[in-house]
Protein backbone atom coordinates (compact mmCIF):
# COMPACT_ATOMS: atom_id res chain seq x y z
CA UNK A 1 0.00 0.00 0.00
CA UNK A 2 1.64 3.24 -0.60
CA UNK A 3 1.36 5.97 2.08
CA UNK A 4 2.00 9.65 2.16
CA UNK A 5 4.52 10.63 5.50
CA UNK A 6 4.45 14.55 6.52
CA UNK A 7 7.56 15.35 7.78
CA UNK A 8 9.54 18.51 8.07
CA UNK A 9 11.51 17.87 5.42
CA UNK A 10 8.53 16.91 2.81
CA UNK A 11 6.77 20.00 3.73
CA UNK A 12 9.75 22.63 3.31
CA UNK A 13 10.27 20.96 -0.52
CA UNK A 14 7.01 21.20 -0.98
CA UNK A 15 6.90 25.14 0.14
CA UNK A 16 10.04 25.34 -1.55
CA UNK A 17 8.84 23.85 -5.17
CA UNK A 18 5.81 26.30 -5.30
CA UNK A 19 7.36 29.47 -4.28
CA UNK A 20 9.65 28.75 -6.94
CA UNK A 21 7.01 27.45 -9.43
CA UNK A 22 5.18 30.99 -8.43
CA UNK A 23 2.27 29.15 -7.37
CA UNK A 24 2.15 29.30 -3.26
CA UNK A 25 -0.37 30.86 -1.79
CA UNK A 26 -0.54 32.41 1.57
CA UNK A 27 -2.23 29.56 3.25
CA UNK A 28 0.60 26.33 2.56
CA UNK A 29 -0.07 24.40 5.56
CA UNK A 30 -3.11 22.74 4.71
CA UNK A 31 -4.18 18.37 5.92
CA UNK A 32 -3.15 16.47 2.99
CA UNK A 33 -5.45 15.36 0.17
CA UNK A 34 -5.97 12.09 -0.32
CA UNK A 35 -5.28 10.43 -3.67
CA UNK A 36 -7.99 10.66 -6.12
CA UNK A 37 -10.83 8.11 -5.56
CA UNK A 38 -9.27 7.20 -1.78
CA UNK A 39 -10.77 7.11 1.36
CA UNK A 40 -8.40 9.66 3.44
CA UNK A 41 -6.71 7.93 6.68
CA UNK A 42 -5.22 9.77 9.04
CA UNK A 43 -3.62 8.25 12.24
CA UNK A 44 -2.13 10.35 14.72
CA UNK A 45 -0.17 8.26 17.36
CA UNK A 46 2.52 8.52 20.19
CA UNK A 47 5.87 6.49 18.55
CA UNK A 48 6.34 4.55 21.69
CA UNK A 49 6.42 0.58 22.52
CA UNK A 50 3.27 0.03 23.46
CA UNK A 51 1.01 1.79 20.56
CA UNK A 52 3.27 0.39 18.25
CA UNK A 53 1.39 -3.44 18.09
CA UNK A 54 -1.50 -1.62 17.80
CA UNK A 55 -0.39 0.17 14.86
CA UNK A 56 0.83 -2.81 13.17
CA UNK A 57 -2.88 -4.20 13.65
CA UNK A 58 -3.86 -1.51 12.04
CA UNK A 59 -1.82 -1.67 9.28
CA UNK A 60 -2.97 -4.93 9.17
CA UNK A 61 -6.54 -3.79 8.45
CA UNK A 62 -5.56 -1.17 6.06
CA UNK A 63 -4.06 -3.26 3.86
CA UNK A 64 -6.82 -5.19 2.94
CA UNK A 65 -8.33 -1.55 1.19
CA UNK A 66 -4.65 -1.11 -0.67
CA UNK A 67 -6.00 1.06 -3.67
CA UNK A 68 -9.27 2.29 -2.00
CA UNK A 69 -7.34 4.44 0.97
CA UNK A 70 -4.47 7.15 1.33
CA UNK A 71 -3.15 6.50 4.90
CA UNK A 72 -1.66 9.76 6.42
CA UNK A 73 0.85 9.41 9.33
CA UNK A 74 1.19 11.82 12.22
CA UNK A 75 3.67 11.39 15.04
CA UNK A 76 1.93 12.73 18.14
CA UNK A 77 5.78 13.48 19.53
CA UNK A 78 7.10 16.04 16.59
CA UNK A 79 5.60 19.56 16.20
CA UNK A 80 3.76 18.58 12.42
CA UNK A 81 2.14 15.80 14.47
CA UNK A 82 1.09 17.88 17.44
CA UNK A 83 -0.30 21.06 15.36
CA UNK A 84 -2.39 18.26 13.26
CA UNK A 85 -3.94 16.79 16.25
CA UNK A 86 -4.51 20.59 17.94
CA UNK A 87 -6.35 21.13 14.82
CA UNK A 88 -8.59 18.06 15.34
CA UNK A 89 -9.29 19.03 18.41
CA UNK A 90 -7.41 16.06 19.95
CA UNK A 91 -5.88 17.17 22.94
CA UNK A 92 -3.98 15.93 25.77
CA UNK A 93 -1.45 12.74 25.58
CA UNK A 94 -3.46 11.20 22.25
CA UNK A 95 -2.02 7.34 22.15
CA UNK A 96 -4.09 6.58 19.07
CA UNK A 97 -6.57 8.29 17.09
CA UNK A 98 -7.58 7.09 13.31
CA UNK A 99 -9.42 9.57 11.53
CA UNK A 100 -11.75 8.48 8.73
CA UNK A 101 -12.06 11.33 6.09
CA UNK A 102 -10.85 14.14 8.60
CA UNK A 103 -13.19 13.27 11.12
CA UNK A 104 -12.31 11.26 14.63
CA UNK A 105 -13.55 8.01 14.61
CA UNK A 106 -11.01 5.46 16.69
CA UNK A 107 -9.57 7.14 20.02
CA UNK A 108 -7.00 5.36 21.91
CA UNK A 109 -6.26 1.78 22.58
CA UNK A 110 -8.66 -0.57 21.01
CA UNK A 111 -10.94 -2.66 24.12
CA UNK A 112 -8.25 -4.57 25.98
CA UNK A 113 -5.20 -3.60 24.21
CA UNK A 114 -4.45 -0.31 26.54
CA UNK A 115 -1.25 -0.37 29.07
CA UNK A 116 -4.02 0.90 31.50
CA UNK A 117 -7.69 1.37 31.54
CA UNK A 118 -7.84 5.25 31.04
CA UNK A 119 -6.41 4.68 27.73
CA UNK A 120 -8.46 2.13 26.54
CA UNK A 121 -10.90 3.37 23.81
CA UNK A 122 -14.48 2.37 22.91
CA UNK A 123 -13.84 0.37 19.54
CA UNK A 124 -12.42 -2.79 18.45
CA UNK A 125 -10.02 -3.19 15.08
CA UNK A 126 -13.31 -4.76 13.32
CA UNK A 127 -14.48 -2.18 14.15
CA UNK A 128 -12.45 0.25 11.87
CA UNK A 129 -12.55 -2.61 9.64
CA UNK A 130 -16.38 -2.20 9.32
CA UNK A 131 -16.14 1.66 9.02
CA UNK A 132 -13.74 1.48 6.32
CA UNK A 133 -16.16 -1.09 4.11
CA UNK A 134 -18.99 0.65 4.72
CA UNK A 135 -16.74 4.03 3.56
CA UNK A 136 -15.08 2.22 0.73
CA UNK A 137 -18.30 0.99 -0.85
CA UNK A 138 -19.80 4.35 -1.05
CA UNK A 139 -21.49 4.99 2.33
CA UNK A 140 -21.15 7.79 4.20
CA UNK A 141 -20.48 5.85 7.55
Amino acid sequence: MRRAFTTPLTALVVAAGLLLSGCATEDTKKDPAPSPGTVGVDLVYLNHPPVKPVLEDIDKVLDTYEGKVTVFRHDADTADGKDFAAGHDLTGHVMIAVLIDGKVRFRGFPIGRAPMKAAEGDWRMDDLDRALKERTEGGTS
